[in-house]
């Protein structure tokens, strides 16, 4: 198989406890500021072609703490022709530096997910998370 023809994510989809499915959103787009540190999910580009049309404010749920991040778009469809649906999950932790998690803010516009995370400290991430 070609791998333009796969889907972008390719972990499988998991029972939660509780019986929903749940799929893990394997790619985003991490910017920087000295300011902010922005995590960015395209939907057609991260999780699979078509998923933007699926994606309202009312599905996308941001969690964060001093050092995590969680992302979590409720109840969209696993892949393109799946009827199963699902709750794809970003979780990013330990974060490189702490944040003010209070001061966390999203967006969502076109499909496209931003999440602004205010640093405690101005300084430069090289990433998102620790290695």
């Amino acid at each position: 198989m070609v791998l333009s023809e796969l889907e972008r994510c390719q972990m499988p989809a998991v029972k939660k406890e509780g019986g929903g499915v749940q799929k893990t959103i394997e790619h985003y787009t991490f910017a920087d500021s000295l300011e902010s540190a922005t995590i960015i999910i395209e939907a057609d580009k991260d999780l699979y072609g078509g998923a933007a049309q699926h994606v309202k404010e009312e599905h996308v749920e941001v969690l964060s703490k001093d050092n995590e991040l969680v992302v979590i778009l409720h109840e969209l469809p696993t892949a393109a022709t799946a009827a199963t649906r699902a709750d794809w999950t970003l979780r990013l932790a330990p974060l490189c530096h702490s944040v003010e998690s209070d001061r966390t803010s999203w967006k969502l516009r076109r499909g496209k997910i931003s999440v602004k995370l205010t640093k405690r400290k101005p300084q430069e991430w090289k990433r998102a998370v620790k290695v």
